[in-house]
């Protein structure tokens, strides 16, 4: 005699757990299904509590219970690392600046690096008693929690505080505006024989012989209006220092040292007080 389980194809019952058991589906009652393994004549009673669903032979599928989500399938977002505030204490990052400029010669990506790493360098050399996290740290960080460089201003000063593992997070905006060209020019006589001398014995007057000649030299400059506004959050999220001013000269460098006057008056700065 043939066995009925080699002529027809075979019920499934899918455990929460994962485990996957074939055979025969013989009934399901109100707290058990019964069931037969494939090629065993004995019954099993498996708890309904304990299984996911059933797929049945003929391609029907009944859901029992529905499957707990894994951490992956509950967000979409990885977890990210969460730093105790006892290793932040006295701890600041700057993220990468953000630039805004009319000045097409200007790569922003590189620029605003540079601005996050000339801060950065600004704080160990103005201020006292914090510890400044490396830029390559801080992008490092923010890559790994998924934190686009160039969104990282929108995200919660307080997450990203968390994230990089400091108490303060530094935000900076530097514009930088071309406002055209400024010429400055200069002229000068030469004379080109100056071997001799006419002298009026009664005037005052010495002209050198020969003929005069007369240059002008004029040099032109961009003119740049320069703005650099500084704001520090806590790892609670609360403003710490916010502040802005116009940048001292007019060349498309004059940020630095604006940066330097900003960073010097924040509450740890040198000229805090």
């Amino acid at each position: 005699m043939t066995d009925s389980f080699a002529q027809s194809k075979t019920d499934a019952v899918i455990m929460l757990d994962g485990e996957r058991k074939e055979g025969k589906v013989i009934g399901i009652q109100a707290n058990t299904v019964k069931f037969k393994y494939a090629g065993e004549e004995l019954e099993y009673e498996l708890p309904k509590e304990k299984i996911s669903k059933i797929q049945f032979a003929a391609g029907r599928v009944e859901v029992i219970n529905e499957a707990p989500q894994t951490a992956a399938s509950q967000s979409s977002q990885p977890a990210r690392f969460a730093s105790a505030p006892t290793d932040r204490k006295n701890k600041i990052a700057v993220l990468p600046f953000l630039l805004v400029t009319n000045e097409p010669g200007i790569q922003s990506d590189p620029m605003s690096k540079r601005l996050q790493a000339n801060c950065a360098s600004s704080f160990r050399q103005n201020t006292s008693n914090i510890i400044v996290q490396d830029p390559l740290t801080t992008n490092r960080l923010l890559a790994k929690n998924k934190i686009d460089l160039n969104d990282a201003a929108a995200v919660d000063p307080e997450e990203l505080a968390v994230v990089l593992g400091v108490e303060y997070v530094v935000l900076g905006t530097v514009d930088v505006m071309n406002k055209g060209t400024i010429s400055t020019g200069s002229a000068a006589t030469t004379y080109k024989d100056k071997a001799s001398l006419n002298r009026d014995k009664n005037s005052r007057d010495t002209k050198a012989s020969g003929s005069a000649v007369t240059s002008n030299n004029t040099i032109t400059n961009a003119n740049y209006e320069t703005k650099v506004a500084l704001t520090i959050y806590t790892d609670r999220g609360s403003t710490y220092y916010d502040k802005s001013r116009g940048a001292f000269g007019n060349q498309i460098d004059s940020y630095s040292n604006t940066l330097d006057y900003l960073i010097k008056r924040t509450p740890f700065g040198t000229k805090s007080r």
